[in-house]
């Protein structure tokens, strides 16, 4: 999908990910591609990290795998490993629009995704549909997974919020488990850092975040030098928390930032749903939202 200012490139059959997300003008290919993962598909239930290849995705009905309400749920969800269906709907000389479907083999629900593109905008936005076709209620998680090629020259930008981190042992700057104002936290040494700024690739280097009470739905990246940015826009009431997965070496030794506006806190669903922080349709309700990113 292409305009004068931005290039969209899906992947229908490999979980309905954009793969390259361009900006026309400045010649940025902003998506992270996975160095050591080629494109190909894979079973329901393999391993995602074993073969997560980048781009921009979507997470549901889950995040860890395992048995909740009754249903065998699998790694990162039903979503990102299967072919969708999918038609062009519009292709004019105003906008471009591409429609996907999936039927959720674990859940039951009737999934669409609607991808558009609109001349002279440096933008794409993407609708959601999510349907529970049954009569019980579905409690599930729905996040982003938007991977962006980063350097230390970029920097993560929140418009504020409070961040914990998602697991004290595989943070490497993060010291206390306690909550901080975004992006300030407090080091192991008592020593304050700013987690907007991207320390160079070193081995062990890695963070993972949960940030709420963000009091506007946005996360951007932005390149320092030239001030070229991508900025992913979300509605805050189906999207609450904003996870961050950022890696600089520290995780299989690769380089990115990974946004993550999302539904529940924390990502396991026992828990969440414990904690009253579980997102739920009930029997035959539908969830609509959408989302869009900006490039400047």
């Amino acid at each position: 999908m292409e305009s004068d200012r931005i290039r969209v490139d899906l992947l229908p059959e490999l979980g309905g990910k954009i793969w390259n997300l361009c900006d026309a003008r400045r010649d940025i290919q902003w998506l992270w591609h996975n160095p050591a993962v080629g494109l190909r598909r894979v079973a329901l239930g393999a391993s995602y990290d074993d073969h997560w290849a980048g781009g921009w995705e979507e997470l549901f009905p889950n995040d860890a795998p395992g048995v909740f309400d009754g249903r065998d749920l699998p790694d990162h969800g039903e979503w990102w490993s299967q072919p969708w269906r999918w038609e062009i709907a519009r292709d004019g000389p105003d906008r471009a629009t591409v429609v996907m479907r999936l039927d959720g083999p674990t859940t039951g629900t009737a999934c669409e995704k609607t991808v558009t593109v609109h001349q002279g905008k440096p933008e794409v936005a993407v609708h959601y549909r999510i349907t529970n076709s049954r009569a019980e209620p579905l409690h599930f998680l729905f996040k982003q997974h938007l991977a962006v090629a980063v350097t230390p020259g970029h920097r993560v930008e929140l418009p504020g919020g409070s961040a914990t981190p998602v697991d004290l042992g595989f943070s490497t700057r993060v010291g206390r488990a306690e909550p901080f104002s975004w992006p300030v936290a407090t080091d192991r040494d008592g020593r304050q850092v700013d987690l907007s700024c991207l320390p160079p690739p070193a081995e062990g280097h890695r963070e993972f975040v949960y940030v709420r009470d963000m009091p506007e739905g946005w996360c951007r990246v932005r390149e320092v030098s030239t001030g070229a940015s991508l900025r992913l826009f979300f509605p805050p009431e189906v999207f609450p928390f904003t996870w961050l997965f950022m890696s600089f070496g520290g995780w299989r030794g690769l380089y990115t930032v990974v946004l993550e506006p999302c539904t529940n806190m924390p990502k396991d669903l026992h828990e969440a749903f414990r904690s009253g922080r579980c997102a739920v349709l009930t029997g035959h309700a539908t969830l609509e939202c959408e989302v869009r990113v900006a490039l400047s």
